[in-house]
Formats: structure tokens, C-alpha cells, sequence
């Protein structure tokens, strides 16, 4: 028993660990809303028009007003929340299936107890994760590509983890550690198209 409680306090840790690091998870955006034009005048024009140019001090001032305003046009509260939301599903899912492989290579059952125990609480992240994922766009099915791929898998997320924990359980764990490897995989992708959709095309300057 102390040698799980061990294995299972490792594995929060080093989940504690990766929560602790820098993550971009999408924010309160409008989907689906184009940006409106930059219409930029020069000074001489401002001044063939009897009009003050206008000083840079004074659009500097201009734009912070512009952010406030579209932060406080996102809706209610639990629309906001999905970000909030997204890191702990990610985080005890993809150690989940670490430690599995780590209990898998060291035929160890504490660690594969630690491992159900993150499967168990992922699943339960990865269905709240993606219940406000859809409280936060409500029911609309536009979007580009990346809307759509960040969309479907972190639905099919939301089905594939339960189904994870249900078969952690069994004493035969090959069926598990296929479903848990590839949840890891996907979460990896749902990941990057969700910084996709808060910080813009190729957020990583991978080039793809």
C-alpha cells in the first residue's frame, strides 16, 4: 500500500509539473468574427482635410479601450471557462499513459494502479474540458479546418477517455494501453490546434 501511495504521489507530481509550465490554451474569442481593416492616414492627408493629426500618444491610448472592450463582449462567465479547464485532462491523460508504459516495462502494479487513478480523473477532465468547449462557441458547426479538427477531437476526447477508464480495470491491460497511447497522441494535436485558434496560424513557427 505505501509502495501505491508512492507511485501514485510521483505520478501528481510530475503532473503538477507540467501543468506548472507555460501553456497557450484559446481564450475568449469570437469564432468565425473577421478582423476589421487597419485604415491607417498620414499626417499630411490629416492636414489637406483640416483635421488635427493625430498623435501617436493619443492611439496608443486609443487601443488598450479597443482590447477591454472585446474582452467584455465574450458572454457569461461559463463561457469563459473552457481554458480553464483543458490543461488538467491533458496533463493526467498523457502521464497516464507514461506511467503505463513505465509499469508495462517494469511489470509493476502500483504504478499501473497510479495509472488508472489518472485515467479515472483525465476522463472526468476530458468531459468537463469539452462540455465548456461547446458552452463556449454554443451550438454552431462554422470554422476553418483547424476549428473543425479542434472541434471533432476533442469530442471524440470526451468518448475515447471514459471508455479508457473503463477498460484500465480489466485484468487484461493490452486493450487499455492501445486506447490510452493513442488518447496521448491525439491530446498532443487537440493541443496545438487549440494555440492554433488562440495565437494565430503556425503559432510555433514550424511552417506547417
Amino acid at each position: 500500500m505505501t509502495r501505491l501511495f508512492h507511485a501514485i504521489a510521483a505520478a501528481l507530481v510530475l503532473a503538477l509539473a507540467i501543468l506548472a509550465q507555460p501553456a497557450a490554451a484559446h481564450g475568449g474569442e469570437k469564432h468565425g468574427a473577421a478582423k476589421a481593416p487597419v485604415q491607417t492616414e498620414t499626417p499630411a492627408a490629416s492636414a489637406q482635410d483640416g483635421e488635427e493629426p493625430a498623435s501617436p500618444s493619443s492611439e496608443a491610448q486609443e487601443e488598450p479601450r479597443a482590447d477591454s472592450e472585446h474582452a467584455s463582449s465574450g458572454g457569461s462567465v461559463l463561457t469563459r471557462l473552457h481554458p480553464a479547464t483543458v490543461h488538467f485532462p491533458i496533463a493526467l491523460l498523457i502521464v497516464a499513459a507514461l506511467v503505463e508504459m513505465l509499469a508495462m516495462a517494469r511489470s509493476s502494479g502500483p504504478l499501473a494502479q497510479a495509472a488508472n487513478v489518472m485515467t479515472v480523473a483525465g476522463a472526468a477532465g476530458a468531459v468537463i474540458a469539452a462540455l465548456f468547449g461547446w458552452i463556449h462557441t454554443g451550438i454552431w458547426f462554422g470554422g476553418d479546418s483547424t476549428m473543425h479538427w479542434h472541434r471533432w477531437t476533442g469530442t471524440g476526447l470526451a468518448l475515447a477517455a471514459p471508455l479508457a477508464a473503463l477498460l484500465a480495470f480489466r485484468a487484461d491491460r493490452r486493450a487499455f494501453r492501445i486506447v490510452i497511447v493513442l488518447i496521448a497522441a491525439a491530446l498532443v494535436a487537440q493541443g496545438y490546434w487549440g494555440a492554433e485558434l488562440a495565437q494565430g496560424p503556425d503559432h510555433l513557427g514550424l511552417g506547417i
